[in-house]
C-alpha cells in the first residue's frame, strides 16, 4: 500500500527529525517533510480518526487498518492552533489529496516553528520510504507492508 505526501517540500529521514519520539521511531515508521507550501492533504483514503486540537496534527486510518500520523511541525501543541486553519473533523471520511489543514507558513517561521512534519504509521505495519529530495503533495512517499 502506498502513502502519498500529504505536503509539498522537500523530504527529511525520520531520524533527523529533532524529537526523539520520531526520529527513534517510537511512533513507527514513515519519514518527515520540510513544507514548501502550506496545503495539507489526506495522504490515504479513510476515516480521520483523531484530529488534534488547533490542527497541528491527524491520524487517518484506512479501510485495511493502516492508521497514519501527520504532525505538522515540532513542538507546534503549544501553539494551541495559532497557524493552521483546519477544513476537517474528527471522523470524516476523506479521499486520498481532500484538503486537511492549512499552515501559514509565514506565521510559523515568525513565531520559530520547526516545520519539519513526520508522517509516520501508527498502526505497527512496517513502513519504508520510497523518495527523496523534493515531493509534490499527493506523490508517493512510504510504502506500508499490509498483509493480503
Amino acid at each position: 500500500m502506498i502513502v502519498a505526501s500529504p505536503l509539498s517540500g522537500r523530504v527529511v529521514p525520520l531520524e533527523q527529525v529533532a524529537d526523539a519520539v520520531f526520529a527513534d521511531r517510537v511512533m513507527g515508521d514513515g519519514a518527515a517533510i520540510l513544507p514548501s507550501d502550506g496545503r495539507v492533504v489526506a495522504p490515504v483514503a479513510g476515516t480521520v480518526a483523531k484530529l488534534f486540537p488547533g490542527g497541528h496534527g491527524l491520524a487517518i486510518e484506512t479501510a485495511d487498518g493502516v492508521a497514519v500520523l501527520v504532525h505538522l511541525g515540532i513542538d507546534t501543541v503549544e501553539l494551541k492552533g495559532d497557524g493552521f486553519s483546519v477544513a476537517a473533523a474528527e471522523g470524516d471520511t476523506v479521499a486520498a489529496g481532500e484538503p486537511l489543514v492549512t499552515m501559514d507558513l509565514p506565521r510559523l517561521r515568525q513565531l520559530g516553528v520547526d516545520l519539519t512534519s513526520p508522517v509516520v504509521v501508527i498502526s505497527g505495519h512496517a513502513a519504508t520510504c520510497v523518495t527523496d529530495g523534493d515531493v509534490c503533495a499527493g506523490d508517493p512517499l512510504l510504502d506500508v507492508e499490509t498483509s493480503a
